[in-house]
């Protein structure tokens, strides 16, 4: 099965907004994530625009612990995102495990809010940090992920989200963002800080 050039090797995690699969792009012999939208979410505008909107606002990010996002693309009705592949185990399963140290929380911790005040400084505001959108990778680095519902803070932006609109995972939302105000850094540091 293929997504445009895309060919897929597998699946490897479903979400609300789409699948995710392990593909391979044979221009350049790359392993990517190939983010697909799922079929029932593409009959509505919204969800079409949020899930292009992660894109977006990855794309105006470069940092070497943020995911990098290589192609958008639509083939046959179909809308997909090509992203850098990632090695590594999610936060969330480290936590359950219980499978770091004092030392290792502090530096993972320490990665994480050095990464947010990154994207904080380019007007990024994550939404939705929580630790199985962090990836933690064999060398012991980071990567955040999962920017589909983040908020760019640009006055001229198009797609806003509306007033009292309530979007995060409930357990490491801010109380701001759980009363659906105006959110700001200060929510993902207290998601951070939420973080178990």
């Amino acid at each position: 099965m293929n997504y445009g050039r895309y060919q897929i090797v597998k699946e490897v995690g479903r979400g609300s907004m789409g699948v995710v699969y392990e593909a391979r792009d044979p221009n350049i012999d790359r392993v990517v994530a190939l983010k697909v939208l799922r079929q029932d979410r593409i009959t509505s505008e919204t969800f079409v625009k949020r899930f292009l909107k992660e894109a977006k606002v990855v794309g105006r990010l470069s940092h070497p612990r943020i995911v990098t996002i290589y192609d958008v693309g639509e083939d046959q009705g179909t809308i997909y995102i090509a992203m850098e592949f990632l090695e590594g185990v999610p936060l969330s399963d480290l936590i359950r495990d219980k499978k770091l140290n004092a030392d290792e929380v502090v530096e993972l911790g320490t990665q994480i809010a050095a990464t947010l005040e990154y994207a904080h400084q380019k007007g990024v505001i994550h939404r939705d940090v929580k630790p199985s959108n962090i990836v933690v990778r064999p060398d012991g680095q980071i990567k955040i992920t999962d920017f589909g519902i983040a908020h760019i803070e640009d006055p001229s932006a198009t797609l806003q989200t509306q007033a009292g609109e309530i979007m995060g995972t409930p357990a490491y939302m801010s109380p701001e963002q759980v009363q659906g105000h105006p959110v700001d850094c200060r929510s993902d540091l207290f998601s951070l800080g939420n973080s178990r």
